[in-house]
């Protein structure tokens, strides 16, 4: 197998923010793409990467192959990605290499894990979203960056006009108010008024992806999961489904 993207720094991020959720995964890479579809120890998030075969500039694969790989040694390894890296992607027997290819090309490579690709449902059919929130990803970022120094609990709401985020503890909360008329946001569509709790931890460990898209959708109903999903390059897509807070 051998893949070539653009834009080494899209993968850095996207890395980062899936290695705070698992510690390990498999890629799977097929004449479709490549794809990642795992849940955290504690079935709180499934995360639901795919590139499809477009977004290379070289896709090079022969049938099906599943890369098992450990997300922290990865995630050290792209925190050396630069701006102009093109990133290769490559197998050869039990291998898998990593290689940033700008001024120089530098190779990195690593053992591949035993593991095996998790059976996870397709929750997607089975979730009716109510509302649909989309704003830039850099005011996804702010927010839950200004929602973190309060607590851990967050609310979620979504009116008719606007679009409510809140965080509280057992001394102190927080409130962030957003609207298509005040500009902060893309996108606001509500069938039905919505409001659900999660864990704040999740989100904050999420929005590092935001450096790697423009846009950042939200969708999520009453006490319902909340899907996260992050527009990339190339017509890449990372999403993460979160479960709610049970009071």
């Amino acid at each position: 197998m051998k893949l070539l993207f653009f834009d080494a720094r899209v993968w850095r991020y996207v890395i980062s923010a899936i290695g705070k959720i698992i510690e390990e995964g498999v890629f799977v890479v097929n004449n479709e793409g490549l794809r990642l579809r795992a849940m955290d120890p504690s079935h709180v998030v499934l995360i639901d990467y795919h590139v499809p075969n477009t977004a290379f500039d070289v896709f090079e694969v022969e049938g099906e192959e599943h890369i098992g790989v450990n997300f922290e040694d990865i995630a050290r390894i792209m925190r050396r990605a630069t701006k102009e890296d093109q990133l290769e992607l490559a197998t050869e027997a039990s291998k898998f290499s990593i290689s940033f290819i700008g001024k120089s090309i530098r190779k990195f490579v690593l053992p591949q894990l035993t593991l095996s690709v998790e059976e996870i449902p397709d929750i997607e059919a089975k979730l009716q979203f109510k509302a649909h929130v989309r704003m830039m990803s850099d005011t996804f970022n702010e927010l839950v960056k200004d929602l973190e120094p309060v607590g851990k609990d967050l609310v979620l709401q979504a009116l008719q006009d606007k679009f409510i985020a809140k965080a509280s503890s057992d001394i102190a909360e927080a409130e962030i108010e957003m609207s298509l008329e005040g500009g902060g946001l893309l996108e606001l569509n509500v069938e039905e008024e919505s409001r659900a709790g999660y864990s704040l931890d999740y989100f904050s460990d999420i929005a590092g992806a935001s450096k790697a898209a423009d846009n950042v959708s939200i969708h999520f109903s009453t006490d319902m999961p909340c899907k996260i999903e992050f527009e990339l390059p190339q017509g890449a897509r990372l999403r993460f489904y979160v479960a709610p807070r049970v009071e």
